[in-house]
């Protein structure tokens, strides 16, 4: 069934603002309640941040199987797979609370489900829009998805802190019911062609030949950087801020307002950004500021104030260099479009899940080294804007034959 229509209906749009909100809780809504976890389980910090990284790279793995087989067999049957799945594991983790193994499998089983969610919310919009619809449909999702983080963790601190963490499942568990019986009942198969067979081969090949594209690598990288650098925060400063200052999970769930706000006006401002600077200006600028939010880690003293402030300039590049990233990625692929975006999508979540927690294990697990790690994330950031020009360069010098680049 396809819904594209010169006026803007608004029910793809609602519904994919739905679909994309079960895979943005599952990330953030928990994060609050990593101490109260910790002490009640009885493992350390560094196990206890499974909790985040199986969700991540199950979450980011499964955007690669989701993506091709939603355009292979349709969006709906996908939904449904994909929402049983993650029901599943939060009917897991609601009834074991008590065993640790139990509850990162579940964890693990809510990420495989909630990678149907990301990809999805773009395919139901990319079929129901045309022209400026489409345009306006894809401003409402930046929004919600900029929305959702601020309002997840206050939400998971709140219940946390007045009901028990255990709480947090049996909202989340509430809430994918609700998602998953409105789909079931009016969510109509979007997908604008007749079904076809899936071919896991070909899908496969697609991917490789893209993760040799050196474009790709270097315009999602900046996204993997930032991103990797924002699930590090948010899952060491929880510890910081609770164990080490005393506060609630409720006061910190509410305190992480302000750099959620932070990364919500970085988006707007780039609108504004845009029409003075170029994109590699515009990302240069978020390099200098995660750069002077590092500095301001290693520099002042160790409170709350130092690390919501630094953290706040971090949500704000985070929030101008995003859409930068994307733009500069797609914009070269339009025929597979949503290859790269499942690709780029999963590499993100998939290095999240895995990198993050080596760093908070291994290197950062205080304000000075969370300040060092700022300041090499920039590094990395202005290293990688120099990758293709480079290789341009190298290949007018004859260094570099024509067919050996991508």
């Amino acid at each position: 069934m396809n819904l594209k229509t010169t006026s803007f209906n608004k029910t793809p749009l609602i519904l994919a603002m739905m679909i994309i909100a079960t895979g943005q809780v599952g990330v953030s809504i928990y994060l609050p309640s990593l101490p109260l976890m910790s002490e009640s389980l009885g493992v350390d910090s560094t196990q206890i941040q499974l909790v985040v990284t199986l969700f991540l790279i199950g979450f980011g793995g499964s955007q690669l199987f989701y993506g091709p087989l939603s355009d292979a067999i349709g969006r709906r049957p996908v939904f449904l797979l994909g929402q049983s799945v993650y029901l599943f594991g939060t009917v897991l983790c609601f009834i074991f609370t008590d065993s640790y193994t139990a509850l990162i499998t579940g964890r693990l089983l809510q990420g495989l489900g909630a990678g149907s969610a990301s990809v999805l919310s773009r395919s139901v919009l990319r079929d129901s829009y045309d022209g400026p619809n489409l345009t306006k449909a894809l401003s409402y999702m930046s929004v919600t998805a900029s929305i959702l983080p601020i309002i997840a963790p206050v939400f998971g601190g709140w219940i946390a802190h007045h009901l028990g963490w255990q709480s947090v499942f049996s909202f989340v568990l509430v809430y994918l019911i609700a998602i998953f019986t409105i789909g079931w009942r009016v969510l109509p198969e979007t997908l604008p062609y007749s079904p076809s067979k899936f071919e896991p081969r070909k899908i496969v090949g697609t991917y490789i030949k893209l993760l040799g594209n050196w474009q790709v690598i270097q315009s999602a990288s900046y996204n993997w950087v930032t991103y990797l650098g924002a699930v590090v925060t948010l899952s060491l400063l929880p510890f910081l801020m609770q164990k080490q200052l005393g506060m609630s999970a409720a006061d910190y769930g509410t305190i992480m307002l302000i750099p959620s706000f932070s990364l919500l006006i970085g988006t707007v401002c780039l609108n504004l950004m845009s029409k003075r600077l170029s994109q590699m200006q515009i990302l240069f600028l978020s390099m200098l500021i995660i750069s002077a939010s590092g500095l301001g880690l290693l520099l002042a003293e160790f409170n709350t104030a130092t690390l919501v402030i630094a953290f706040s300039g971090y949500a704000f590049a985070q929030g101008i260099s995003f859409p930068i990233s994307i733009a500069m990625l797609l914009a070269p692929h339009k025929k597979q479009v949503g290859s790269v975006s499942a690709l780029s999508g999963s590499v993100q979540m998939i290095l999240a899940g895995a990198a993050g927690g080596f760093l908070i294990e291994h290197w950062v697990s205080d304000q000075q080294s969370l300040g060092y790690y700022y300041l090499v994330s920039a590094i990395v950031m202005a290293a990688m804007s120099l990758v293709v020009p480079l290789k341009k360069r190298l290949k007018r010098t004859g260094l570099i034959l024509s067919g050996d680049e991508n």
